[in-house]
């Protein structure tokens, strides 16, 4: 009996450290550092593969190793006397080819975190009471009733205001189609659908 407790015991505690949500660390492009990756014609592109990860934004980075695809921040500076349009006047390519880019819309789908793992915390209405002592008296105390729930609508509130953040942050940081007023420099985020870091160039 004591052996099916731990069993019990050790299965419930891995379901539940699955079930926990997490919060999400904004990426904020414009405030990171970047290595330039190449001069094309006035514009400088930099980029960087991997920021989910290492923002700790784990959950959202084992999505988009899942989905092979990959989430990019992007600068790129205008150093050119035109006003340039991306995705009009120039490109962004990878190995000589264009890139299959995701809108934020899609990606958002793909790369969210789900609520309903966090329902998983509502098994522990079924863990036996806790007794308590109040003196000489002894009282049982359902614990996993009271608890569990607390910890379903706690973590899915977590999940739903990250993804909130998540979104609205691909959302105004879209690249394409924006404008780069010659001197300016543009920061933003791309989606492509790719399972490898593979080298971004610019095309005109």
């Amino acid at each position: 009996m004591r052996m099916k407790n731990r069993i019990y015991i050790l299965l419930l505690c891995t379901l539940l450290m699955s079930s926990c949500a997490a919060i999400y660390n904004p990426i904020e492009p414009a405030y990171l550092s970047y290595e330039l990756a190449g001069n094309y014609n006035g514009l400088k592109l930099s980029y960087r593969y991997g920021i989910l990860a290492e923002l700790n934004n784990k959950r959202y980075a084992r999505k988009e190793n899942k989905q092979k695809i990959k989430l990019v921040v992007v600068k790129i500076e205008n150093t050119s006397n035109q006003t340039l349009v991306i995705g009009k006047d120039f490109n962004l390519i990878s190995n000589g080819q264009a890139i299959e880019f995701i809108n934020s819309a899609a990606a958002y789908q793909k790369l969210k975190q789900k609520n309903w793992p966090a329902l998983g915390f509502l098994l522990l209405a079924l863990t036996p009471p806790v007794q308590t002592t109040n003196g000489a008296s002894v009282a049982d105390f359902p614990l996993g009733m009271v608890a569990g729930p607390m910890l379903a609508a706690g973590n899915i509130f977590v999940a739903i205001n990250a993804n909130k953040q998540f979104r609205s942050e691909l959302e105004s940081n879209t690249l394409l189609g924006s404008t780069v007023k010659p001197q300016e420099t543009r920061y933003g985020i791309i989606i492509i659908n790719a399972a490898e870091e593979n080298p971004i160039e610019i095309k005109f």
